[in-house]
């Protein structure tokens, strides 16, 4: 038989071996359609699970509700955190009421503005051969940087550099990567750059750690980077975000001449006459009056200086008057003039004068109302902001904030930001309106405002998923400047809190130095907030020390937060402090480890939080798969993925089983 077999041809062979296979793949997706686990008896680091014949229909996906506690979200392991305190969050447009468990996206938010941001008028006027020279520049690998004649802002520095980040873009030829450094710490920036690159860097990596990984990525995948506004402060964080060149290619932009990189530098000086009656005509269409009045148009170039801002706030304002009289540019000239002579500094005016001149008849120009509004702007970061949260910092709809940024905007006393849908304040703009909020004494008032909004905000939209990535992440500067006026004013309850809701988003913005600060002085100055929220403290205080591989001083601020807990009855908060130091101790006492977590479980259990038991299974996963330990992670991992199937969280399931496979 067995030679009757070996003469059959090598076609009916294959024919039986496919239709073995066949049978095989059906069984394996028929157990797979038809069984789910019914129960599920927890014995860390294994779990027994006896299985039943399964519904046809899967079970209706439950939303997750969002948390206030991050665990871990480095590179593309998704986390799910456990809050003790949310309360009415919003998921996907319905509030779901006493949530506690959030799962988290498993990828990090792409960097800000890494493409070219939108420019500030609809058309580009043409620098010559500065223009030409820089793309020269960047076309031969080197590092270059364009800054104004005497440090002038306002003269077109970001405007050119938007133009040749848009046009090497378009042709395709190199990744480009748009930065804006501002004054932002150099971790931040470290790691927006690594997300540009598709890298993670760890949490407790140093600054000159991080830019060797960074100077590896580059050598990988070479681009053209263009850091924008470089602050004085921040000079000195260039040499540790510089790609290499060659391959690569950079592009600063800065009213600082010295900026210690020994990169060339080119001088971009004020518009001639003809590029700003170009300016004038084709970005703000007013050709007719300018053919009206030439001698008139060439006198309102020279006032305003030939810088681009100026003459941009000068043009919207002109636009209004231009029925005004038969010649509206000589009467305006006069005003402009008038006024400079009032507001001159010197013995002569100067081109910055021009500038200011123009931003004070522009904010004489508004109402009463529209004045309070322009200068509360002044809390927002120079990232920018949504109109939604002018809206909480005004008191007012966000769709009557739109109207209202709309007339700002036609004035040009607002530009749209890098991100679509949000608006900021030029540098220029920005000093001088939070001159004018600190004389009306509404400071306070707005920061508060501005304040309470970012709370509700990270409250809101809790969960670190691709949704909320764009419309959140974007806020951390804004976070920042809330919790520094915070800190200023010395208010512990108010930092305690910007710096524990928005937990999930602060492990995944890796902001490790600036958050454990937050926390420190929250501790320091909060005397009298109650025992809930300085326990909230303590824990985000030992995910950072636990993070930082502080293992001792997590352990000992865990502690003291499971005391607090367990004073005020919260055994949500209790079991997620068990969980958390049940982490601590995977590498050194992998029993521990599984008998907290045992005991964590317990606590879930008894109130009832469906979703907490695969959450902090999976979290455990994770955190062995950070500390390299992909084995062991494994059956935490898939355990997650049965009964987050089980649930009808399909796609929760799918990352943890595409872990686990690590």
């Amino acid at each position: 038989m067995l030679d009757s077999l070996a003469q059959l041809p090598p076609l009916v062979w294959l024919a039986a071996i496919i239709v073995i296979i066949a049978v095989t793949l059906f069984i394996v997706w028929f157990r797979r359609r038809k069984f789910g686990v019914s129960e599920m008896k927890v014995k860390t680091p294994f779990a027994e699970a006896t299985f039943k014949p399964g519904d046809d229909k899967p079970p209706a996906p439950v939303a997750p509700p969002p948390a206030t506690r991050s665990v871990d979200h480095t590179g593309d392991y998704a986390q799910i955190n456990l809050g003790d305190n949310s309360d009415n969050v919003r998921v996907d447009g319905t509030y779901i009421k006493h949530v506690d468990t959030v799962v988290t996206a498993p990828n990090t938010p792409p960097p800000a503005g890494s493409a070219a941001p939108p420019s500030r008028t609809a058309h580009y006027v043409p620098r010559g051969k500065i223009q030409t020279d820089v793309r020269a520049a960047l076309e031969s690998q080197t590092a270059v940087a364009i800054v104004g004649v005497a440090g002038m802002g306002g003269i077109g520095k970001t405007e050119l550099a938007k133009h040749l980040c848009s046009v090497l873009e378009r042709e395709g030829k190199q990744r480009v990567v748009w930065l804006s450094v501002f004054n932002r710490p150099l971790a931040d920036l470290q790691n927006e750059l690594a997300r540009a690159l598709g890298i993670t860097l760890p949490p407790a990596a140093t600054d000159e750690s991080r830019y060797e990984m960074l100077l590896a990525a580059f050598r990988a995948n070479p681009a053209v980077v263009f850091f924008d506004d470089v602050y004085r402060s921040t000079i000195p964080a260039l040499k540790f975000l510089l790609p290499p060149s060659p391959p690569c290619a950079a592009l600063v932009t800065s009213r600082q001449r010295e900026l210690g990189i020994g990169a060339r530098v080119f001088e971009l000086d004020v518009m001639t006459e003809s590029q700003s009656l170009e300016l004038l005509r084709e970005a703000h269409d007013l050709g007719g009056a300018l053919d009206r009045e030439p001698d008139a148009a060439s006198e309102l170039c020279r006032l305003c200086g030939y810088l681009p801002l100026a003459l941009d706030i000068a043009a919207s304002r002109l636009r209004k008057q231009l029925h005004f009289s038969k010649t509206p540019i000589a009467a305006f000239n006069q005003s402009l003039a008038n006024r400079m002579k009032e507001l001159q500094r010197g013995a002569t005016p100067t081109r910055e004068d021009s500038v200011i001149v123009n931003i004070d008849l522009s904010y004489a120009d508004l109402d009463d109302a529209d004045r309070r509004r322009w200068r509360a702007l002044a809390v927002f970061a120079p990232t920018g902001f949504l109109p939604v949260a002018a809206a909480a910092v005004w008191g007012e709809s966000e769709a009557d904030a739109r109207t209202s940024i709309e007339r700002l905007q036609d004035g040009s006393l607002v530009m749209d930001a890098e991100q679509v849908g949000r608006f900021k304040l030029h540098d220029l703009l920005r000093d001088y309106a939070a001159a004018k909020l600190n004389e009306s004494g509404e400071g306070n008032a707005a920061n508060r405002a501005h304040a309470e909004f970012l709370i509700q905000l990270f409250e809101q939209h809790a969960m670190v998923i691709p949704d909320n990535v764009p419309f959140v992440s974007n806020e951390l500067d804004n976070l920042r400047r809330a919790a520094n006026w915070a800190r200023e004013k010395n208010d512990g309850e108010l930092l305690a809190r910007l710096a524990t809701v928005p937990r999930n988003w602060l492990g995944l913005f890796s902001i490790w130095d600036e958050w454990q600060g937050w926390l420190t002085d929250a501790l320091r100055v909060g005397k009298d907030y109650n025992r809930q929220l300085k326990a909230n403290v303590l824990q985000a205080m030992g995910d950072v020390q636990q993070f930082r591989a502080d293992r001792d001083t997590a352990l000992a601020s865990y502690a003291q937060a499971l005391e607090l807990f367990r004073a005020v009855g919260s055994k949500l908060g209790e079991a997620n402090v068990l969980a958390a130091r049940g982490q601590t101790y995977l590498l050194t006492d992998p029993a521990q480890a599984d008998a907290l977590l045992t005991q964590a479980i317990e606590l879930y259990e008894q109130i009832g939080s469906r979703y907490s038991v695969p959450a902090m299974i999976g979290n455990f996963g994770w955190a062995l798969l950070r500390l390299d330990q992909p084995k062991r992670a494994r059956p935490y991992l898939l355990r997650a993925a049965e009964l987050f199937e089980h649930m009808g969280l399909t796609d929760y399931a799918e990352r943890h089983r595409k872990a686990a496979r690590r």
